[in-house]
């Protein structure tokens, strides 16, 4: 099963042993606001209108949404969410360690890419540091994402660019904080087993080279 192996490698991109310890030190235990977090690359792969479109379907309840980041799209992103500026806040890249204390202030996060094929056997190294945080993900891809999320149990998966289920799986969360929680936990659960893995293998392959 290539899935197997693929998280692995992706993990590796994504998350450190040295990452799981900042994130721990920063962990927040009690989250007053409810908070939608995007962050990474603002381009054409990443679906960011459709986050915007169901910004808008949930502006009465109260739920905010930040990103993170930068790239060719931000501008038109922003001027999109213009009319809705009390609940959406951009912010621009910033060194990891201060990006993981906004990933632990949020509830939940985004992992949003557009339909097109190619994308099928996409894991983003993004998810991981989501599910290393602790925290329920949304993940709007289908393939080989689709099947790790469903696997590990850490969040929910919708069809990419569709604000209707992206404003459902949002408010889903919104109204059960317990899922959230449990989304999260089993995302840190699933990183760390993985993770360790990882580390055991490359110290084998190491021991390998040098003899």
């Amino acid at each position: 099963d290539d899935i197997a192996s693929k998280p692995m490698f992706e993990l590796m991109n994504g998350v450190s042993e040295d990452f799981l310890k900042k994130s721990y030190a920063s962990k927040v235990h009690s989250i007053k606001d409810f908070t939608v977090l995007y962050s990474g690359n603002m381009g054409l792969a990443q679906d960011l209108e459709t986050i915007v479109k169901a910004a808008k379907k949930l502006e009465n309840y109260d739920i905010n949404f930040v990103f993170i980041g930068e790239g060719i799209c931000k501008s038109k992103i922003e001027l999109l969410a213009k009319p809705l500026k009390k609940k959406i806040n951009f912010y621009d890249s910033m060194p990891r360690s201060e990006l993981i204390k906004y990933i632990n202030h949020s509830s939940i996060c985004l992992v949003p890419l557009k339909n097109k094929e190619i994308f099928k056997s996409a894991l983003p190294s993004k998810m991981f540091e989501y599910m290393a945080c602790e925290k329920a993900v949304i993940v709007s891809i289908k393939g080989d994402a689709e099947k790790l999320i469903m696997k590990s149990n850490a969040g929910t998966v919708i069809e990419p660019e569709n604000s209707d289920m992206l404003s459902d799986a949002i408010l889903h969360y919104y109204n059960n904080r317990k899922k959230c929680k449990i989304h999260g936990q089993n995302g840190l659960s699933y990183v760390t087993e993985n993770l360790s893995k990882e580390v055991l293998i490359s110290k084998i392959l190491n021991q390998m080279k040098s003899e």
